[in-house]
Formats: C-alpha cells, structure tokens, sequence
C-alpha cells in the first residue's frame, strides 16, 4: 500500500475512535439524567413541574387506546394512577419488540384531575401530536402519544 493511503486510513481510523467515545459519552449521560428524573419523578417531581407531592387521582374514565403496532391496536390501559412506558419489564406498560423506545421511556400521571406525560430523558423523544415534548404536557381527548414507533391515543 502506498504512504498516502496509510495516512488517510489512519485518519479514518482515529475518526471512528473519536465518534465511539462520543457516543459512549452522550448514552452515559443520557442514562446518568434518566435516572435523576425518574428520582426526581418518584420525590414528587418538583423540578418536573409537580410541586409538592400530593394524592392525585386521574378521571376513572380516562385510558390510552393503542393505535400501532397492529398487533396490539384496540388494547386498553387505564389511567388510574402513575404509569411508566418502555421496554424494561419493571415499566407498567412494556413496549414490546420497539427498538425505538427506551428502557424507561415516558411517564403519563395524575393532577389535579388532568393526565400529563412527560419523557424521562429518552434517546428518541416522545411525541404528542406529533410535537416533541421538552416539558411535561397535559393530555386531552382524541391526543397522539408517540412513544417509539408505538402510537396510544387518549380516550376518556
């Protein structure tokens, strides 16, 4: 091999060292917030938006509708109380087979009689309505929830 094409494969080389330490990097501190937020979430979510933790009980009547997968659309899940959604199997609502959705993706909760979700530091974001969320958001009837490629609609 010639001179020249040692360098430039060297170069290359380092690029791809570089780029793994970068993303190394970017997942540890994803995780490192993932796991503030999910305690901050379980004290009461004061930086949340929660305040002071108080009972907080959701409209019985309200419930998310899976739309997609096709496997799983016309499945049901009552918001009665603080629900967890990702892959982990300690989460309430385990998002099966979706690659795009993390361990502990998204929180959806009670207050004040309201139901809001909020993203818990995931990789892919979550969706309503197809808006990112940044902030935890209240949810109204006939809102998309994009968690991954899972799609849930809120039905009271």
């Amino acid at each position: 091999m010639s001179r020249g094409l040692l360098e430039v494969l060297r170069f290359f080389l380092l690029a791809l060292v570089w780029l793994f330490v970068a993303y190394a990097l970017r997942t540890t501190v994803a995780e490192l917030r993932r796991g503030r937020v999910l305690r901050l979430a379980r004290a009461g979510g004061a930086e949340a938006g929660g305040g002071v933790a108080n009972p907080l009980v959701a409209r019985p009547s309200a419930r998310l509708r899976v739309l997609e997968p096709a496997e799983q659309r016309g499945q049901v899940i009552p918001l009665t109380s603080e629900l967890t959604v990702g892959r982990a199997p300690s989460c309430a609502f385990v998002l099966t087979g979706d690659g795009f959705a993390s361990s502990v993706h998204a929180r959806v909760f009670p207050r004040d009689g309201e139901v809001w979700v909020e993203d818990l530091g995931s990789t892919n974001g979550t969706y309503v309505n197809e808006q990112r969320l940044d902030a935890p958001v209240r949810l109204r009837r006939g809102d998309r929830l994009r968690i991954g490629r899972t799609v849930l609609e809120v039905a009271r």
